[in-house]
């Protein structure tokens, strides 16, 4: 049975005269009501944006299994051990000797599939560049270009980048040169660096792009001259086509550091117009302000227009600061999207908010009133006013929910195709179960990246509405229909549920339900944390805990006052000998008083963080342990550490297994109870009982409830 407890994000539908539509068959749809306007606030969806690192030393027979958590995780991968160009010997006058070249060796695959099952089950995305060299070491490649090539086939045969596709995000071509931005080196040539990206592109999954370090490179690989890079345009489905740029000297001077030297910044904008929209480009802005500022590129009346041209995806989170001292406004502002909603926002905001795609919900009308086995209409605009398009096709899908409980259906929309500047037009034809319960439904559109299921919702695409967004569910609002009783047509029934075009059908019977469920995402949805969760209050803060057999969950809600907020986790179990204690910096550092934190996910926004932390051996949690006090506590880096907030309980018992517990825990999903109900025994007094609150009162069944059940059963029987 399924087993789905979440929670139901509450939305405010504005008061509005309600205004129709008409489809082309005629049938009047009705607006849902809902706030079009652009919502000025930072949204951190899947595979763009600002970025985090992992800087990753691998050695031979010594790759650790590294933890990663954000949205876009870049992985730093340094395998200069094992190149003789590295792993040598340097004496007292700086004479350099030449080590031995080594293969990747079985605990360097193992160590890096470690680090990328880590950033599935965080909910993370990734980008990853191999390279020699992490300190601007000059010539650290391996003695000869066959050794470059033979690594290169090594992770490729390893098969690891195509184990992970739905989650890679872009793979730098990198490998050669100082830190692999391929200068410095001893192929660093374009005529190397065109060997490189070729042989990359034979390993990398045809869904990910493949990016250079300067546009040369590609005209060299593509055997174009440097003069038709501005009116090349790649063939769709092409190798070509999804190569991009990864830019390390961004916004630093007319040529960005050398990125734009052959071809020039000219040409090369001109072909990132069209070459960016379906593959990556992002990177680093320059470290040395003093220097760009001897420039006009920076300003924002030239950068903000060439982030838009050239479709920038993601920065390394270090947006130039002097950008707050720049108010955005229309002389900023490109006039084929509506940014007004920024007029007023300094450009650092401004600038901060768009990397990527960002969409925004600008109109939907949809049927207002059906049947049960009927059709439901849905008509919806998005405008993407966000710098880039989502590069990797997402998965789409329509939920229908009602009181928690909800049923989902495959959709063939492409939000690729939804383009930086322009607005998206979009129609769902839905057809709907003939068991579907009448009453009120919510609409919603469910765009995610990567692999994921009902029990693991992550890396879900949230619009930039106020108030339209379920965390829970990972989805957005679209509207509501009213669904009638249908008569019986003594027809079979059909309890399919599809979209019109769509190649999925889905079972309608199969109802999921997210009372209860914890969705580590640093909001808190009006179904998440029941009151039964909440174990400490005080005038200023609220701290919720709850344990299942594999995780325990924590949720604190404090003042938002700390400039810089370190979010602090301290437990110490009875028959731990010391403390364990975990915190997450606002700048992306994460301190562990243990070895090994894997597993642990920490979401934090604003004064609301939440932890998973798995009942694991590098934890010593484990079912029915007790702990002798659990601390949350927050600190401002930016105001000496000092503490802004302390929570602490003592004596909490972890989840354990109750004997005769049905599903191997002691909770039980409320549809899943309806079904079993129907199955033991056709009875709908039960089931009105059951519905009304008779069984339980907190909107979960647990162990207690399904013996009460058991005896009414028997009492019928």
């Amino acid at each position: 049975m399924k087993r789905i407890i979440a929670s139901l994000l509450a939305f405010t539908i504005t008061s509005c005269i309600i205004p129709f539509t008409a489809t082309a068959q005629g049938e009047i749809l009705t607006d849902s009501g809902i706030d079009y306007t652009e919502a000025v606030s930072t949204v951190n969806n899947p595979g763009v944006g600002y970025t985090s690192t992992v800087w990753y030393v691998c050695k031979p027979n010594d790759t650790p299994v590294k933890n990663p958590q954000g949205n876009l995780v870049v992985l730093f991968i340094d395998i200069g051990a094992f190149s003789s160009g590295v792993n040598g010997t340097t004496d007292d006058n700086g004479n350099y000797t030449e080590g031995t070249d080594y293969d990747l060796d079985e605990s360097f695959f193992e160590g890096l599939r470690g680090t990328l099952e880590n950033c599935r089950k965080n909910g993370c995305t990734a980008g990853i560049r191999f390279r020699y060299d992490a300190n601007g070491k000059t010539n650290p490649e391996p003695a000869t270009f066959d050794k470059v090539l033979e690594h290169i086939r090594q992770i490729g045969d390893s098969g690891i980048l195509s184990e992970y596709e739905d989650i890679l995000m872009y793979v730098e071509s990198g490998f050669v040169g100082a830190w692999g931005e391929q200068h410095s080196g001893k192929y660093t040539s374009v005529e190397y660096k065109a060997k490189v990206l070729d042989a990359m592109l034979k390993i990398v999954p045809e869904s990910v792009s493949v990016t250079v370090r300067t546009p040369d490179t590609f005209c060299m690989w593509a055997g174009i001259e440097k003069s038709e890079l501005a009116g090349y345009i790649a063939e769709d489905n092409t190798d070509a086509g999804r190569v991009g740029l990864y830019n390390d000297g961004y916004m630093g001077s007319d040529t960005d550091l050398g990125t734009f030297i052959n071809p020039n910044r000219e040409s090369s904008v001109e072909w990132m117009k069209n070459q960016m929209k379906h593959t990556y480009y992002g990177g680093e802005f320059s470290g040395n302000i003093s220097y760009a500022q001897g420039y006009d590129t920076y300003l924002p009346e030239n950068s903000i227009a060439e982030m838009y041209d050239t479709h920038l995806s993601y920065i390394n989170s270090n947006i130039w600061q002097l950008y707050k001292d720049y108010t955005f406004s229309g002389e900023y502002d490109i006039q084929k999207c509506d940014n007004s909603a920024y007029y007023g926002e300094t450009v650092y905001q401004f600038m901060r908010d768009h990397i990527g795609y960002r969409f925004v919900l600008r109109d939907s009308d949809l049927t207002s009133d059906t049947i049960q086995g009927g059709n439901i209409t849905v008509n919806f605009k998005v405008e993407n006013t966000g710098f880039a398009n989502p590069v990797k096709k997402q998965n789409a899908q329509v939920i229908l929910e009602k009181d928690g409980n909800y049923i989902v259906c495959e959709s063939d929309i492409d939000s690729r195709k939804w383009y930086s500047t322009e607005t998206a037009d979009e129609t769902l034809n839905l057809k709907l179960p003939e068991n579907i319960e009448e009453g009120d439904w919510n609409i919603y559109l469910r765009l995610s990246v990567g692999d994921i299921d009902e029990n693991n919702i992550q890396r879900t695409v949230q619009f930039s509405n106020n108030n339209i967004y379920n965390s829970s569910l990972g989805a957005n609002f679209l509207g509501t229909v009213r669904i009638s009783r249908a008569e019986n047509t003594g027809l079979p029934e059909d309890n399919s549920f599809y979209e019109e075009g769509a190649d999925t059908v889905s079972d309608g019977t199969v109802v999921y339900s997210y009372n209860g469920k914890i969705s580590i995402d640093g909001v808190i949805g009006e179904r998440e944390w029941l009151d039964g969760n909440l174990v400490l209050e005080t005038e200023k803060s609220r701290l919720y805990v709850t344990s299942d057999r594999e995780n325990l969950y924590i949720c604190a809600v404090v003042p938002d006052t700390a400039k810089a907020p370190v979010y602090n986790l301290q437990w110490k179990g009875t028959d731990d000998k010391n403390r364990y204690w975990i915190y997450y910096q606002s700048n992306g550092f994460v301190y562990f008083s243990g070895e090994d934190y894997s597993g642990v996910v920490c979401k934090y926004n604003g004064g609301v963080v939440e932890w998973k932390i798995p009942l694991a051996e590098n934890m010593n949690l484990y079912q029915g342990k007790m702990l002798e006090y659990l601390r949350v506590f927050v600190q401002d880096s930016a105001d000496s550490w000092n503490v802004t907030e302390d929570l602490k309980i003592n004596n909490y018992t972890l989840y354990s297994a109750v004997e005769g517990d049905i599903n191997g825990d002691n909770l039980f999903n409320v549809a899943d109870a309806v079904t079993l109900q129907r199955w033991l025994l056709n009875d709908e007094t039960i089931i009105a009982d059951w519905q009304s609150g008779d069984l339980y009162t907190d909107g979960i069944l647990n162990v207690f409830d399904l013996c009460i059940m058991k005896q009414k059963l028997s009492d019928l029987i």
